[in-house]
């Protein structure tokens, strides 16, 4: 696997996470050690993203309804 599609499916993994989770789940069983590698980035990645952004939008909502709460 080169480089390249590494990156690609990093990339991947960060701007649509259920690509990551879909790759990670797949070649994370694969025999090659370097898919078992780039399967499990591919996961960790994505997990993450998706906690963030999750986060974030909680963060948003909150501070969204805080005037409304606060009474200004």
């Amino acid at each position: 696997m080169s480089g390249g599609q590494k990156a690609l499916f990093y990339i991947l993994s960060i701007l649509i996470p259920i690509v990551g989770i879909i790759l990670g789940i797949i070649w994370m069983n694969d025999p090659e050690p370097e898919k078992k590698v780039v399967g499990k980035n591919c996961l960790i990645i994505a997990i993450v993203v998706t906690v963030l952004s999750c986060i974030c939008w909680f963060a948003a909502s909150a501070l969204s309804i805080l005037p409304a709460v606060s009474g200004y």
